[in-house]
């Protein structure tokens, strides 16, 4: 496959947008218009991984940890990242970031994690706020279907797992082209009564530009005229974190056995002591900040990682807090990568080789 037809595969499932806004996600390294043949799966882009890569031949490595967090000022031997980024570059192997925009994705680090532990009925722990907007466009009768088929095509319209969604009201446009204007329909300096029709929309707000670039180039008219409106609606498609019920009732001490297992993890740590645990809310990685969440909506524990001291007061005898490790909660989550690309390759019959990683890139161990 093309490095770009990868990635359209990728974004697809995890937008860029959703990532957090000073993540740094996306084509890291590399030439998107090169073909790719063997694909690596990491968590992150060490040294083991990249000496792993060249030994595989490998052609692109899609990291969850961004190996460049932050532009580099230079690329040198002298530290770790610019050493790491001359092998690549000798080797030319293309690396892509999918970061907190994985974590946002249905099937992505958190939906991973609640599988993995048994949860069902899943969802979102916080689906994703402020990140809609609603379009409005109008169009003469009869060219509807064009602005549609745009719409649909650069993002827009997707509610839950529905997309081309929109919403068409008949009326009445009223317009007088000036001497300056090249009017589609009618004549300079006349009043004109138009059919139209009424389209709206929800878009993701990181993309209304482009979607509006996109739906401006096949308008009819020299002036399309549209509407933009902020909306109140969360994002039912993306969120952080994920929460879900047991099919049964455990005792905390059985639960975390269970989270152990799942998670490859030694040790755990835990604060606070339930009873029973039926109802679970999970972060992958670093999920501090949606602890007052996860107890707002009724989990008996939450699992995340890099809890700091001071959080942890927030367990009760009712809600529990496990740190389960930031490697250990976000591993699972690679072959699920592996799978999707595989199954993208499939689908286009192309030849292809995805792997995922076997070295263990946990910088931390329990002794």
């Amino acid at each position: 496959m093309i490095l770009s037809d990868i990635i359209s595969v990728l974004e697809e499932w995890a937008p860029t947008w959703t990532a957090w806004e000073r993540d740094n996600v996306g084509l890291q390294l590399g030439d998107a218009s090169r073909r790719v043949r063997r694909i690596g799966v990491a968590l992150d882009i060490t040294d083991d991984v990249v000496s792993e890569a060249i030994r595989k031949k490998a052609d692109l490595l899609i990291s969850h940890h961004p190996l460049f967090f932050h532009p580099p000022r230079t690329l040198t031997a002298d530290d770790r990242i610019g050493r790491i980024a001359l092998r690549l570059i000798e080797h030319r192997i293309a690396v892509y970031a999918a970061h907190t925009n994985l974590d946002s994705a249905a099937g992505g680090v958190n939906t991973t994690l609640a599988a993995a532990l048994g949860l069902r009925e899943v969802s979102f722990l916080s689906p994703l706020e402020g990140a809609l907007v609603k379009l409005i466009v109008f169009v003469p009768m009869g060219h509807t279907d064009v602005v549609h088929r745009v719409l649909s095509d650069n993002g827009a319209g997707i509610i839950g797992a529905y997309s081309s969604c929109s919403f068409n009201t008949p009326g009445v446009g009223t317009f007088k082209p000036s001497q300056a204007a090249k009017p589609t329909i009618g004549k300079t300096g006349k009043l004109e009564v138009v059919e139209e029709v009424r389209v709206e929309v929800v878009v993701p707000r990181a993309i209304i530009d482009r979607v509006v670039a996109a739906v401006r180039r096949v308008h009819p008219y020299d002036e399309m005229a549209y509407d933009i409106y902020p909306v109140e609606n969360t994002d039912p498609t993306f969120g952080l974190g994920a929460i879900g019920s047991l099919p049964r009732p455990q005792s905390l001490t059985s639960f975390l056995r269970t989270i152990k297992k799942a998670t490859h993890a030694r040790h755990v740590r835990v604060s606070g002591s339930p009873k029973t645990v039926r109802t679970v809310a999970v972060c992958g990685g670093s999920g501090s900040e949606l602890i007052g969440r996860a107890r707002s909506m009724g989990a008996d524990v939450f699992v995340t990682a890099d809890v700091r001291f001071h959080a942890h007061q927030e367990s009760t005898n009712q809600f529990a807090i496990v740190d389960a490790g930031h490697w250990e909660t976000e591993h699972l989550v690679l072959p699920e990568i592996a799978k999707r690309l595989r199954q993208a390759m499939k689908k286009r019959r192309v030849a292809g080789q995805v792997y995922v990683t076997r070295i263990n890139t946990n910088p931390m161990h329990t002794i």
